[in-house]
């Protein structure tokens, strides 16, 4: 009988585990997928939808017709929760059993965790899949309307500090386009201890390089912030400083899903998972977790709580490991391990090149935005997703270097 390898989730982590195994064990497995929608979203073109530089059928695709050719099988469904003693999956409909787990849930925005900062109401967001991509973007064309003061950033614990930069470059250019760069307030809040730290210590000397840039743009700069508050007009930081505000935008905390928090003994408070250097868990050597949902040590050198980013190198690199160790232990062959500093180089490759695109030297502000503007554009929202979609029909997909 076949060993049935199930993996939850469909993003850049569980995409990359199924279609890596399925090429490497040619259907000696019964490989399934369960996520709740069929598509793929390539999430960072996201950040650029509101602004009218990519639309939402551009940066996405359905995963079922791939998964077919390669014979896995895709469910269409939620999960609830976890039996990681009998290897039982909960969805609506039914239990399912495997012999191998994969989490590849990646993590889920925790607006709730600061209040009034649900989006759609007093902030925006380009989280949650298109839907609030969309929202902000029908947000931002009202903004232009009727500009005021901007407030751009990152609360505590937000681990995805590099979309606010990203998102709020877009916003320098869609201001300058509209001649209203000089005339609007702008705010940009950061849990980090300094420019250009990602919740990743940093990455050499674009903190300086940052700073001047941000000054060039009389942008006023709140370092080791902590939001208490939002309301409609306003941002409210512990400490009493109060930001006007007509357009809010913040990167807000991360958790994991809810299924691996009601799951006993399985993640952290947080909802995410403890793994080993080969990416198993602790108590249960056959559930394995990639991506988003792995808990990884923190970097402490902040004094405000700020997450690591979770970049798709980093999913995908512990999915191929995944997919790798899955089929060693089956058939044995080479197991693969990596160090957390390793993790954090997979990271640092993707925050690298936006670095160094944002915070390079420039001779004047245009050049700046115009700069940015496209080569972001180039590297994060246009390349990457065609190879996502060429690669799974390529030979050569074990060896494809994101």
């Amino acid at each position: 009988m076949k060993k049935r390898i199930i993996i939850v989730g469909s993003g850049f982590a569980g995409y990359t585990t199924a279609v890596q195994l399925a090429k490497a064990t040619k259907s000696r497995y019964d490989i399934r997928v369960i996520d709740k929608k069929p598509e793929f979203v390539f999430t960072p073109s996201l950040v650029w939808f509101p602004f009218g530089k990519k639309k939402i059928e551009n940066s996405s695709f359905d995963t079922r017709p791939i998964y077919e050719k390669l014979g896995v099988t895709f469910i269409e469904s939620i999960v609830y929760g976890f039996d990681l003693e009998d290897q039982l999956i909960y969805t609506p409909d039914r239990e399912i059993e495997y012999d191998y787990l994969v989490i590849a849930t990646g993590s889920t925005p925790k607006f709730a965790s600061i209040k009034g900062l649900y989006p759609n109401i007093h902030t925006w967001s380009v989280f949650s899949g298109s839907e609030h991509a969309q929202i902000t973007k029908k947000a931002w064309k009202e903004y232009l309307k009727k500009p005021g003061p901007l407030v751009i950033g990152t609360s505590q614990w937000g681990g995805y500090s590099y979309v606010a930069y990203e998102f709020l470059f877009n916003a320098l250019y869609q201001l300058h386009k509209a001649d209203l760069l000089d005339k609007v307030p702008i705010h940009f809040i950061t849990s980090e201890p300094f420019l250009g730290h990602f919740g990743i210590g940093g990455l050499g000397e674009d903190s300086d390089k940052a700073m001047e840039l941000f000054k060039s743009f009389n942008i006023k700069v709140h370092l080791n912030a902590e939001i208490h508050e939002v309301k409609s007009t306003e941002v409210i930081l512990k400490g009493g400083t109060v930001l006007p505000s007509s357009f809010t935008m913040i990167i807000p905390p991360f958790n994991g899903i809810d299924a691996v928090k009601t799951t006993r003994k399985f993640g952290n408070e947080n909802g995410l998972i403890r793994v080993t250097d080969q990416f198993y868990h602790p108590n249960h050597p056959n559930v394995f977790v990639a991506g988003g949902a792995i808990s990884v040590i923190q970097k402490a050198d902040s004094k405000v709580g700020i997450a690591m980013p979770c970049t798709h190198s980093f999913s995908e690199m512990t999915a191929k490991a995944i997919a790798q160790n899955i089929t060693a232990e089956i058939e044995g062959g080479i197991h693969v391990a990596s160090t957390t500093e390793e993790l954090y180089s997979f990271i640092r490759k993707d925050l690298q090149y936006l670095g160094n695109i944002m915070f390079r030297e420039y001779s004047n502000v245009t050049e700046a935005l115009n700069f940015i503007a496209k080569g972001s554009q180039d590297k994060w929202a246009n390349h990457s997703l065609k190879d996502y979609i060429e690669s799974a029909y390529s030979e050569n997909f074990m060896n494809i270097k994101y």
